[in-house]
């Protein structure tokens, strides 16, 4: 939540630093559907924020994330091919 406010006022540094704390408090095994969804979510997310500082390798490395958690997830795909 704080991220998406942070992203649409335009604070991409913060919106990137709520992302990466969202990630880090989730455990990368943990394979509950609602704690997949969250992380691909939130490594999306900041792959947006990334983008928006111009970090495009950074932000690539995130969607790849993203799709490695669901391959279906097609807004990732989309901005990977950003």
């Amino acid at each position: 939540y704080r991220g998406n406010q942070a992203y649409a006022q335009g604070d991409f540094h913060k919106a990137e630093d709520c992302y990466s704390r969202g990630i880090n408090s989730m455990s990368m095994n943990e394979t509950s559907p609602g704690c997949r969804k969250a992380s691909m979510l939130c490594y999306s997310n900041r792959a947006a924020s990334r983008m928006a500082l111009g970090r495009m390798r950074e932000a690539l490395q995130d969607c790849r994330q993203a799709i490695e958690l669901d391959y279906r997830f097609l807004r990732a795909k989309l901005r990977a091919s950003r």
